[in-house]
């Protein structure tokens, strides 16, 4: 059968293409469905401001006139303008178990990469790194974050039959939350206690949303700084910022958002969490009507698990004085709301301290996403 390549256009085709995953999933246990009206958003060029400093393609291949996968290509042009980074980026990939569909909708984009002189096409990459990214090749069988990837175990051998090659892993772990008293809590609070001391660092901690809000503008400041160099990071705009801010933090919960001051007032540290969604948005399948709304509310209050999102410290402070701070202030918000588990957010397997901390702890299970690229 030949397959046919057509591009999302029209808010009717944005939706066929948004629909697709939806489709493809069903009845998969391990598939965390976003919200469909928030998936909608990301691909509108009139709600999503990175559609302001970003060309992008809504690929849908067809087999006759059943669809059978999807593919969002991009080109950042504040990337090349400011990184110096001549990528193409392709997110959002969903197949069939068919090479021939793979390869019609990422030979699509590639033709357009080299046409607009992309040096190379990688992915999956999003529009910034608050965007899913990474493809799923280990651990089929635990649940992601809300956050995190998910894919059927045969995309790997699709994107690498097409050529395409490892750029970067990423390393995601479920641990148990450690009781008071735990050695390495205790050898952590020690450690935090005397760099705070010497180095005149505060943790801070909101209570109230509105308090959060407040130091939002220097923590988007600093998440720029730290994030600066590494894989897939994108500069945001003011209009991204302004996005995300309501996107995020208009609901995540201060009691889980964890910053640290230095004696100017600086932050020159933050952490992340959010209470785990994952089977709250199964069970909501996507909409927030009727039941969605009541599920998510309830795993606001009874999840047992935190997700953390984003940390980061300030390149110009040593990782190892600010983060163990971060590190006990978030132990004992958890202690202090029963949470049992957390879920770390993907880190770089190259950044061995985190990922060395991370390993000490009694680990449930370990994923592992991959970010591949071919060279153009």
């Amino acid at each position: 059968m030949t397959i046919k390549i057509r591009e999302a256009i029209t808010p009717r085709d944005r939706k066929r293409w948004v629909a697709f995953q939806y489709d493809h999933y069903r009845g998969d246990p391990t598939f965390v469905p976003q919200l469909i009206s928030d998936e909608l958003d990301t691909m509108s060029p009139e709600k999503n401001p990175a559609f302001q400093v970003a060309e992008v393609k809504l690929l849908l291949a067809y087999e006759e006139e059943t669809c059978v996968g999807r593919v969002c290509g991009i080109i950042h042009r504040l990337e090349a303008e400011k990184l110096g980074r001549k990528r193409g980026r392709f997110g959002w990939f969903e197949s069939v178990e068919d090479p021939a569909v793979a390869e019609a909708l990422l030979s699509h984009l590639e033709e357009w990469f080299r046409n607009e002189r992309r040096e190379e096409m990688a992915g999956p990459l999003g529009f910034t790194d608050l965007d899913p990214e990474g493809l799923l090749i280990e651990a089929f069988d635990t649940l992601p974050t809300i956050a995190g990837s998910y894919n059927k175990p045969y995309y790997q051998g699709l994107l690498e039959h097409y050529g395409m090659e490892k750029a970067v892993d990423y390393k995601e772990f479920r641990l148990a939350v450690p009781e008071e008293g735990h050695p390495i809590v205790e050898l952590m609070g020690k450690k935090a206690a005397r760099d705070q001391e010497k180095y005149g660092l505060r943790p801070l901690r909101c209570r109230k949303r509105k308090e959060l809000l407040s130091y939002v503008p220097r923590f988007w400041e600093l998440l720029e700084k730290s994030f600066a160099e590494l894989y897939g990071v994108t500069p945001l705009t003011q209009a991204q910022v302004d996005y995300y801010t309501k996107k995020y933090f208009g609901f995540v919960d201060p009691e889980f958002v964890q910053f640290v001051l230095d004696e100017n007032e600086r932050m020159v540290g933050f952490y992340l969490g959010l209470p785990s969604l994952s089977r709250a948005f199964q069970k909501a399948g996507g909409r927030l009507f009727p039941l969605g709304f009541w599920h998510i509310l309830r795993a606001f209050k009874k999840s047992d698990t935190v997700d953390f999102l984003l940390a980061g410290v300030d390149p110009e402070w040593s990782t190892r004085k600010v983060l163990p701070i971060l590190a006990v202030e978030m132990h004992r918000a958890l202690v202090r709301r029963g949470i049992r588990f957390a879920e770390t957010n993907h880190e770089l397997e190259t950044n061995t301290t985190v990922t060395g901390i991370w390993s000490k702890f009694d680990l449930v299970s370990t994923r592992r996403t991959r970010v591949f690229r071919k060279p153009l």
